[in-house]
Protein backbone atom coordinates (compact mmCIF):
# COMPACT_ATOMS: atom_id res chain seq x y z
CA UNK A 1 0.00 0.00 0.00
CA UNK A 2 1.41 3.33 -1.12
CA UNK A 3 0.20 6.11 1.30
CA UNK A 4 -0.65 9.45 -0.27
CA UNK A 5 1.88 12.23 0.34
CA UNK A 6 0.45 15.42 1.19
CA UNK A 7 2.55 16.96 4.14
CA UNK A 8 4.39 20.04 2.98
CA UNK A 9 6.61 22.42 4.66
CA UNK A 10 4.22 24.45 5.88
CA UNK A 11 1.95 21.46 7.33
CA UNK A 12 5.01 19.85 8.62
CA UNK A 13 6.36 22.90 11.10
CA UNK A 14 2.47 23.25 12.13
CA UNK A 15 2.63 19.93 13.36
CA UNK A 16 6.20 20.52 14.74
CA UNK A 17 4.96 23.87 16.47
CA UNK A 18 1.35 22.70 17.00
CA UNK A 19 2.50 19.55 19.14
CA UNK A 20 5.25 20.85 21.30
CA UNK A 21 2.96 24.05 22.42
CA UNK A 22 0.20 22.77 24.34
CA UNK A 23 -0.69 23.36 28.10
CA UNK A 24 3.07 22.85 29.57
CA UNK A 25 4.22 26.83 28.63
CA UNK A 26 0.88 28.15 30.82
CA UNK A 27 1.99 25.88 33.62
CA UNK A 28 5.75 24.51 33.67
CA UNK A 29 6.93 28.48 33.93
CA UNK A 30 6.00 28.26 37.93
CA UNK A 31 8.36 25.24 38.11
CA UNK A 32 11.39 26.73 36.43
CA UNK A 33 10.79 29.58 38.06
CA UNK A 34 11.02 28.04 41.49
CA UNK A 35 14.33 26.06 40.43
CA UNK A 36 15.83 29.17 39.67
CA UNK A 37 14.29 31.99 40.92
CA UNK A 38 16.12 34.70 38.90
CA UNK A 39 14.73 36.46 35.89
CA UNK A 40 17.94 36.26 33.70
CA UNK A 41 18.43 32.31 35.12
CA UNK A 42 14.54 31.55 34.01
CA UNK A 43 15.06 32.94 30.97
CA UNK A 44 18.45 31.46 30.12
CA UNK A 45 16.91 28.37 31.31
CA UNK A 46 14.63 28.11 28.53
CA UNK A 47 16.81 28.89 26.15
CA UNK A 48 19.06 26.54 26.71
CA UNK A 49 16.09 24.17 26.79
CA UNK A 50 15.44 25.34 23.09
CA UNK A 51 19.02 25.24 22.35
CA UNK A 52 19.14 21.29 23.51
CA UNK A 53 15.82 20.51 21.66
CA UNK A 54 17.33 22.04 18.38
CA UNK A 55 20.37 19.59 18.60
CA UNK A 56 18.06 16.51 19.43
CA UNK A 57 15.89 17.70 16.42
CA UNK A 58 19.01 18.06 14.20
CA UNK A 59 19.86 14.18 15.49
CA UNK A 60 16.88 13.17 14.65
CA UNK A 61 16.38 15.23 10.96
CA UNK A 62 19.32 13.18 9.66
CA UNK A 63 17.76 9.91 10.46
CA UNK A 64 14.59 11.21 8.90
CA UNK A 65 16.98 11.63 6.22
CA UNK A 66 18.52 8.73 6.22
CA UNK A 67 16.05 6.25 6.97
CA UNK A 68 12.43 8.49 5.39
CA UNK A 69 10.32 5.87 6.59
CA UNK A 70 6.77 5.85 8.48
CA UNK A 71 7.82 5.05 11.50
CA UNK A 72 9.81 7.61 13.11
CA UNK A 73 11.55 6.90 16.46
CA UNK A 74 10.52 2.88 16.37
CA UNK A 75 12.56 2.69 12.49
CA UNK A 76 15.60 4.19 13.45
CA UNK A 77 15.70 1.56 16.42
CA UNK A 78 15.07 -1.25 14.79
CA UNK A 79 17.43 -0.44 11.91
CA UNK A 80 20.49 1.25 14.16
CA UNK A 81 20.13 -1.03 16.87
CA UNK A 82 17.88 -4.19 16.50
CA UNK A 83 14.50 -5.11 15.92
CA UNK A 84 13.94 -6.04 19.33
CA UNK A 85 14.67 -2.82 20.68
CA UNK A 86 12.32 -0.97 17.90
CA UNK A 87 9.51 -3.25 19.23
CA UNK A 88 10.73 -2.49 22.86
CA UNK A 89 9.77 0.79 21.82
CA UNK A 90 6.64 0.69 19.89
CA UNK A 91 5.12 -1.64 22.71
CA UNK A 92 6.40 1.32 25.62
CA UNK A 93 4.73 3.98 22.81
CA UNK A 94 1.83 1.75 22.54
CA UNK A 95 1.28 1.38 25.58
CA UNK A 96 1.86 4.19 28.17
CA UNK A 97 4.12 7.00 26.35
CA UNK A 98 1.55 7.98 23.70
CA UNK A 99 -1.40 6.66 25.13
CA UNK A 100 -0.48 8.72 28.28
CA UNK A 101 0.47 11.95 26.87
CA UNK A 102 -2.86 12.09 25.13
CA UNK A 103 -5.19 10.98 27.82
CA UNK A 104 -3.16 14.10 29.96
CA UNK A 105 -3.39 16.05 26.91
CA UNK A 106 -7.06 15.62 26.98
CA UNK A 107 -7.34 15.64 30.64
CA UNK A 108 -6.12 19.34 30.49
CA UNK A 109 -8.49 20.26 27.82
CA UNK A 110 -11.36 18.68 29.94
CA UNK A 111 -10.23 21.07 32.95
CA UNK A 112 -10.76 24.15 31.11
CA UNK A 113 -13.74 23.61 29.32
CA UNK A 114 -14.67 23.22 32.85
CA UNK A 115 -13.64 27.03 33.51
CA UNK A 116 -17.11 27.60 30.96
CA UNK A 117 -19.14 24.68 31.79
CA UNK A 118 -18.98 22.88 35.58
CA UNK A 119 -18.52 19.16 34.78
CA UNK A 120 -18.64 16.49 37.29
CA UNK A 121 -15.24 13.80 37.17
CA UNK A 122 -17.43 11.85 35.23
CA UNK A 123 -17.92 14.50 32.76
CA UNK A 124 -14.20 15.75 32.82
CA UNK A 125 -13.62 11.98 31.55
CA UNK A 126 -16.50 12.20 28.85
CA UNK A 127 -15.03 15.32 27.44
CA UNK A 128 -11.43 14.03 27.29
CA UNK A 129 -12.53 10.87 25.81
CA UNK A 130 -15.09 12.89 23.22
CA UNK A 131 -11.85 15.14 21.87
CA UNK A 132 -9.60 12.23 21.00
CA UNK A 133 -12.54 10.54 19.39
CA UNK A 134 -13.14 13.77 17.38
CA UNK A 135 -9.39 14.20 16.38
CA UNK A 136 -9.20 10.64 15.47
CA UNK A 137 -12.29 10.76 12.89
CA UNK A 138 -10.66 14.38 11.72
CA UNK A 139 -7.42 12.13 11.11
CA UNK A 140 -9.45 8.93 9.56
CA UNK A 141 -11.21 11.57 6.59
CA UNK A 142 -7.25 11.65 5.27
CA UNK A 143 -3.77 13.15 6.08
CA UNK A 144 -4.44 16.74 3.88
CA UNK A 145 -7.39 16.91 5.96
CA UNK A 146 -6.09 16.34 9.41
CA UNK A 147 -2.94 18.67 7.94
CA UNK A 148 -5.46 21.29 7.29
CA UNK A 149 -6.82 21.64 11.05
CA UNK A 150 -3.17 21.63 12.36
CA UNK A 151 -1.99 24.13 10.11
CA UNK A 152 -5.12 26.13 11.23
CA UNK A 153 -4.38 25.78 14.95
CA UNK A 154 -0.95 26.13 14.77
CA UNK A 155 -1.94 29.11 13.43
CA UNK A 156 -3.93 30.81 15.75
CA UNK A 157 -2.25 29.14 18.55
CA UNK A 158 0.83 31.04 17.92
CA UNK A 159 -1.09 34.19 16.76
CA UNK A 160 -2.77 34.09 19.86
CA UNK A 161 0.58 33.76 22.12
CA UNK A 162 2.41 36.36 20.00
CA UNK A 163 -0.54 38.65 20.58
CA UNK A 164 -0.32 37.86 24.47
CA UNK A 165 3.15 38.52 24.53
CA UNK A 166 3.01 41.91 22.38
CA UNK A 167 -0.32 42.98 24.62
CA UNK A 168 1.74 42.16 27.76
CA UNK A 169 4.10 44.54 27.44
CA UNK A 170 2.33 47.22 25.97
CA UNK A 171 0.31 46.75 28.98
CA UNK A 172 2.55 46.88 31.55
CA UNK A 173 4.52 49.93 29.79
CA UNK A 174 3.47 52.04 32.76
CA UNK A 175 3.46 49.44 35.37
CA UNK A 176 6.41 49.65 37.98
CA UNK A 177 8.69 46.45 38.02
CA UNK A 178 6.88 44.23 40.55
CA UNK A 179 9.19 44.10 43.56
CA UNK A 180 12.08 41.76 44.31
CA UNK A 181 12.38 39.71 46.95
CA UNK A 182 16.21 39.76 48.91
CA UNK A 183 15.37 36.09 50.77
CA UNK A 184 15.08 34.07 47.53
CA UNK A 185 17.28 30.90 47.45
CA UNK A 186 20.66 31.56 44.95
CA UNK A 187 20.85 29.94 41.28
CA UNK A 188 22.90 26.60 41.50
CA UNK A 189 24.17 24.56 38.96
CA UNK A 190 22.21 21.71 40.14
CA UNK A 191 18.89 23.69 40.51
CA UNK A 192 19.47 25.28 36.33
CA UNK A 193 20.36 22.06 35.55
CA UNK A 194 16.55 20.82 36.82
CA UNK A 195 15.40 24.05 35.23
CA UNK A 196 16.80 23.31 31.85
CA UNK A 197 15.66 19.56 32.32
CA UNK A 198 11.68 20.99 33.47
CA UNK A 199 11.82 23.37 30.30
CA UNK A 200 12.67 19.83 28.12
CA UNK A 201 9.73 18.65 28.91
CA UNK A 202 7.56 21.60 27.45
CA UNK A 203 9.49 21.21 24.41
CA UNK A 204 8.29 17.57 23.92
CA UNK A 205 6.70 16.35 21.31
CA UNK A 206 8.90 17.71 18.05
CA UNK A 207 9.68 14.30 16.90
CA UNK A 208 6.24 13.12 16.08
CA UNK A 209 6.71 14.72 12.54
CA UNK A 210 8.99 12.00 11.57
CA UNK A 211 6.38 9.73 12.11
CA UNK A 212 4.59 10.45 8.57
CA UNK A 213 7.60 10.43 7.02
CA UNK A 214 6.21 8.63 3.85
CA UNK A 215 2.96 10.92 3.66
CA UNK A 216 5.26 14.09 3.67
CA UNK A 217 6.42 15.26 0.55
CA UNK A 218 10.17 15.11 -0.06
CA UNK A 219 10.84 14.26 3.30
CA UNK A 220 14.33 14.52 3.51
CA UNK A 221 14.14 18.17 3.43
CA UNK A 222 10.90 19.00 4.74
CA UNK A 223 11.32 17.56 7.67
CA UNK A 224 15.03 19.02 8.59
CA UNK A 225 13.67 22.55 8.03
CA UNK A 226 10.54 21.84 9.68
CA UNK A 227 12.29 20.68 12.65
CA UNK A 228 14.47 23.93 12.70
CA UNK A 229 12.35 26.11 11.94
CA UNK A 230 9.42 24.83 14.24
CA UNK A 231 11.77 24.53 17.20
CA UNK A 232 12.77 28.46 16.54
CA UNK A 233 9.30 29.72 16.78
CA UNK A 234 8.55 27.95 19.92
CA UNK A 235 11.86 28.94 21.77
CA UNK A 236 10.55 32.36 21.03
CA UNK A 237 7.15 32.14 22.32
CA UNK A 238 8.39 30.40 25.43
CA UNK A 239 11.12 33.07 26.25
CA UNK A 240 8.27 36.13 25.32
CA UNK A 241 5.37 34.43 27.56
CA UNK A 242 8.02 34.09 30.20
CA UNK A 243 9.63 37.50 29.85
CA UNK A 244 5.83 38.38 30.28
CA UNK A 245 4.95 36.79 33.23
CA UNK A 246 8.17 37.84 34.94
CA UNK A 247 7.24 41.48 34.18
CA UNK A 248 4.22 41.46 35.75
CA UNK A 249 4.02 39.18 38.83
CA UNK A 250 6.37 39.40 41.31
CA UNK A 251 8.97 36.55 41.18
CA UNK A 252 7.31 34.94 44.51
CA UNK A 253 3.91 34.45 42.85
CA UNK A 254 5.58 33.11 39.48
CA UNK A 255 6.90 30.76 41.98
CA UNK A 256 4.04 29.66 43.55
CA UNK A 257 1.47 30.18 40.97
CA UNK A 258 -0.61 26.80 39.46
CA UNK A 259 -2.00 29.11 36.59
CA UNK A 260 0.38 31.40 36.39
CA UNK A 261 -0.86 33.18 33.07
CA UNK A 262 -4.22 33.15 34.10
CA UNK A 263 -2.96 35.56 37.01
CA UNK A 264 -1.16 37.49 34.60
CA UNK A 265 -3.62 38.40 32.89
CA UNK A 266 -6.33 38.85 35.87
CA UNK A 267 -3.37 41.78 36.68
CA UNK A 268 -3.64 43.25 33.24
CA UNK A 269 -6.86 43.32 32.43
CA UNK A 270 -9.23 42.34 35.31
CA UNK A 271 -10.89 38.93 35.84
CA UNK A 272 -11.60 38.52 32.12
CA UNK A 273 -8.73 37.55 31.49
CA UNK A 274 -8.59 34.17 33.21
CA UNK A 275 -11.39 33.13 30.80
CA UNK A 276 -9.39 33.95 27.65
CA UNK A 277 -5.99 32.28 29.27
CA UNK A 278 -8.62 29.20 29.92
CA UNK A 279 -9.74 29.31 26.19
CA UNK A 280 -6.22 29.38 24.71
CA UNK A 281 -5.00 26.67 27.04
CA UNK A 282 -7.85 24.89 25.67
CA UNK A 283 -6.96 25.32 22.11
CA UNK A 284 -3.33 24.95 22.39
CA UNK A 285 -4.42 21.39 24.43
CA UNK A 286 -7.08 20.23 21.50
CA UNK A 287 -4.13 21.42 19.01
CA UNK A 288 -1.48 19.55 20.77
CA UNK A 289 -3.75 16.18 20.62
CA UNK A 290 -4.41 16.55 17.04
CA UNK A 291 -0.66 16.74 16.48
CA UNK A 292 -0.24 13.02 18.09
CA UNK A 293 -3.60 11.89 16.80
CA UNK A 294 -2.06 12.21 13.29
Amino acid sequence: MTLQRGIGLPTATALVVGTIIGSSIFVQASEITNLVPSPMAVVLAWAVAGVLTLIGALVCAELASAYPRTGGVYVYLKEIYSPLLGFVWGWATFWSMHTGILAAIATVFARYAAFFVPLSDTGLRLVAIGAILVLSAVNYVGVKFGGRVQTAFTVVKVLAVMAIIVLGWALSGDMPPPPMATDLAPVTLTNFSLAVAAGLFAFGGWHMVTYTAEETINPTRTIPRSLMIGIAIVTVCYIGLNAVYLRVLPIEKVMTSSRVAADTFEVLVGTGGAGVIAALVMFSAFGALNGIVM
